[in-house]
């Protein structure tokens, strides 16, 4: 294959990803502000349709393991792409309860498909044949996202300034209009050859998966790396606005600084996951993460001045952490699931899916009491994780045999 025909679809897998993220980025912070703005439902009932629409995709990443392993996962991420895209375009449109929490199915639905199907994706491509290794593609998206987020959290930010419904409505429609770019990307230009595992091969999979008691040791200490990652976004607002006082570009600040630091330091966050045995790579992330934690718990226990600088500090730690998680947990969750990959990498989603959960209800029960509180208890959770994963000699041993 020419170096040529090989950056092409590259190019084009990258470009896809950088659209999905940037539009992820748009709404992320919108889930409740947009329909408050562009309807008259109260805010309780928007809390409803929205945690009903979560309940409801909870299901989904199985039934996506399930159709990567059998279809490949390039139709699955189109479609959950698409859907994306169609939910975008409903929230132009819906005004009323019902349609609204369809609307909001139909996003989480996409949510969950994508991310429960795109990292059998890129690796997928990576075999066939791309200038980047699958850690390299992980490391990518992981970048990706967290600069889209960011990005996409800044145009937000000046919409919501602004507060003109006309603005709001122009996100969604952006937003459609990436998505819809991205499944078409993926769709013509990135065909990673996938043989389908035969029935009894999917049978053993889930048998297989459903007895590894590795993987379940990986899921659960992933659902607190998961909260350490989600814990950032959760919590800076707050503690900037609410704890110290602080002005707003502050938090701006940081979350461009994190962006920058993981989409600079993302390549060797992957050159570690491919070199090293991986649950060594996630220990350390594990151990990055009790530090930057212990950090932000003394930050906002002091002034202003100070606290700053500390938050940098522990932003640093954090995105180092990231940038060695992200690579490192989806290749030894596709390297435990052998033929059965796609599988195993939707059912890992589930550990993300748990720190969506745990995060609000943690932050805004313990902060009100000590600030530092919750900062304090992530950090012993992610050390205790880190902890879990060195004694784990199953989930070890087929680490180091891994890369």
């Amino acid at each position: 294959m020419s170096e040529l025909a090989r950056v092409r679809p590259d190019l084009s897998l990258t470009l896809a990803l950088a659209a999905a993220s940037f539009a992820g980025g748009l709404f992320l912070p919108l889930s409740l502000v947009y329909f408050t703005v562009l309807t008259d439902l109260p805010l309780p009932v928007l809390g409803a349709l929205v945690s009903g629409s979560v309940l409801v995709g909870l299901p989904l990443p199985l039934l996506a393991g399930a159709l990567v392993d059998r279809l490949g996962p390039r139709p699955v991420v189109v479609a959950a792409l698409v859907l994306h895209a169609v939910a975008y375009g409903g929230f132009v449109v819906v005004r009323d309860p019902a349609p609204v929490l369809v609307a909001s199915v139909v996003m989480v639905a996409g949510t969950r498909l994508f991310w429960s199907s795109v990292f059998t994706l890129l690796a997928d491509h990576a075999e066939a044949g791309s200038a980047l290794s699958t850690e390299q593609w992980f490391g990518r998206l992981n970048a990706a996202r967290t600069v889209g987020i960011v990005a996409g959290g800044l145009v937000t930010g000046a919409v919501v300034t602004l507060d003109d419904p006309d603005a709001y409505v122009l996100l969604a429609w952006v937003a459609a209009a990436c998505t819809a770019l991205a499944a078409g990307l993926v769709a013509a230009r990135v065909r990673p050859p996938r043989a389908v595992v035969p029935a009894d091969g999917r049978a053993a999979g889930l048998g297989v998966m459903v007895r590894d008691r590795a993987f379940f040791v990986l899921l659960g200490t992933n659902s607190v790396f998961a909260l350490c990652i989600l814990f950032l976004g959760l919590a800076l607002p707050t503690v900037v606005r609410a704890g110290l006082a602080g002005p707003g570009w502050l938090t701006s600040l940081l979350l461009v600084a994190n962006a920058l630091l993981v989409a600079v330091l993302s390549a060797r966050g992957a050159a570690a996951a491919a070199s090293r045995p991986r649950t060594a790579v996630l220990r350390r992330a594990g151990v990055l993460w009790c530090a930057a934690f212990t950090v932000l718990a003394v930050a906002v226990s002091v002034g202003l001045a100070v606290a700053a600088v500390l938050l940098l500090v522990g932003i640093v730690l954090l995105s180092v952490a990231e940038v060695l998680h992200a690579p490192a947990s989806a290749a030894l969750v596709g390297a435990l699931g052998g033929a059965a990959r796609g599988r195993y990498l939707a059912v890992f989603q589930y550990s993300f899916v748990a720190a969506e959960l745990v995060g609000p209800l943690l932050f805004t029960g313990l902060f009100g009491v000590v600030p530092a509180l919750p900062f304090a208890v992530v950090a012993a959770a992610s050390l205790l994780a880190a902890a879990v994963l060195h004694r784990s000699r199953s989930l070890g041993a087929r680490s180091s045999a891994t890369p």
